[in-house]
């Protein structure tokens, strides 16, 4: 018999359950017996190499399998960009978009859960468009915001879509070069353009719980080499974060940032507010895999898990209809990369809750059922 996604799963994860239930239990010699099953499970799952966190966390395993979330993630299957949604366990693997001619990537759940905005790329004639798009969350309703739209993030009333929108009229891969800042308007359809024109080359950006600022990567702009910004959504303040690293996520309290600090590392910090605006402080390590690259980390809605990407990093060549050239991580470029839930204070080991890195599951969204 082939083995799906979802098979794959219920493989790793039936002796993960029932190590949890032989915990409580709490028979030595059960217990030994049915780590060391999770384990040979794991070996099978990760002959080709692929998955570097080799112990088994049979708790956390068991606390993602009791979560009423869900994770959307683009991934590239039957040669087409696909957004998939999972449980937190990572089973019930599902095709939300199931189309053919377009490629969909970068899905971004708003926070009721009602909707999504996602990036929809098209090529025709050797020209490649990539458009902002939305939908209601089963699918139906679909609408094209804009073409040339970057990468989307909603105010936490669910009501508007902040996004950059590239420099250029002809389409780059590359994540920064984009330019402005431009607010959607879900009820009203009406789109304007953020206050601040020197806005920049910016990428991944996250609106705060607050709604009072939308966090982002910049870079090579706005004065800055590198740099994780606040950017006052309703003013003109530009606040150095002063962490190094990109693609920050504010949690769903508006409380903490968690980031790809290096190529290797998931960081997490506390976000204080000031008079000069918000500083990132106790910054700490959430997972770290010296010799995988770490990226596109998102809080679970209730703040307590975050999931992100792993793979090996470098520069991935176009390798299928709708691939691009570019290093790894970034969207549209196909590598072999699958999805990690770990707990927000890092203890332990992460659970893998992808399968098949050869579709290249990355950039990953939490969201709540409506």
């Amino acid at each position: 018999m082939a083995r799906t996604p979802q098979r794959f799963g219920e493989l790793f994860r039936r002796p993960l359950r029932l190590a949890a239930a032989a915990s409580a239990m709490a028979p030595p010699a059960g217990i030994l017996w049915l780590a060391v099953a999770a384990l040979a499970v794991t070996g099978r799952l990760t002959a080709s190499g692929t998955v570097f966190a080799q112990e088994t966390n049979a708790v956390l395993a068991q606390q993602l399998a009791d979560l009423p979330y869900k994770i959307l993630f683009e991934s590239y299957d039957g040669d087409n960009w696909e957004l998939f949604e999972i449980s937190a366990d990572g089973s019930d693997r599902r095709n939300i978009t199931n189309t053919k001619d377009v490629h969909e990537l970068y899905p971004q759940v708003s926070p009721d859960g009602s909707k999504i905005a996602f990036l929809v790329d098209t090529h025709a004639n050797g020209t490649i468009t990539r458009s902002l798009y939305l939908m209601n969350r089963d699918g139906s309703g679909r609408k094209k915001i804009t073409d040339g739209g970057r990468e989307p993030t909603w105010s936490h009333d669910s009501r508007k879509i902040a996004f950059p929108k590239q420099e250029f009229s002809r389409f780059n891969v590359k994540d920064y070069v984009s330019k402005y800042l431009f607010i959607y308007d879900t009820e009203t359809g009406e789109t304007t353009r953020h206050g601040n024109e020197l806005i920049e080359h910016l990428y991944v950006p996250s609106w705060s719980a607050d709604d009072k600022w939308i966090f982002s990567t910049v870079h090579g702009g706005m004065g800055f080499g590198h740099a994780i910004l606040g950017i006052e959504a309703d003013g003109r303040r530009v606040v150095d974060m002063k962490v190094p690293g990109c693609r920050p996520c504010i949690s769903p309290d508006g409380k903490r940032l968690t980031w790809s600090s290096d190529d290797h590392t998931i960081s997490v910090a506390d976000i204080v507010m000031t008079d000069e605006g918000p500083q990132a402080q106790n910054v700490r390590v959430v997972h770290k895999e010296p010799k995988m690259h770490l990226y596109h980390p998102d809080f679970s809605p209730d703040g307590q898990f975050i999931c992100f990407s792993m793979g090996p990093g470098g520069r991935c060549a176009a390798d299928g209809p709708g691939t691009q050239t570019e290093v790894a991580e970034m969207i549209g470029v196909r590598g072999p990369w699958d999805l990690y839930v770990q707990q927000v204070d890092g203890q332990g080991a992460p659970v893998r809750v992808t399968y098949h890195p050869e579709l290249s599951n990355k950039e990953s969204e939490w969201a709540v059922v409506p």
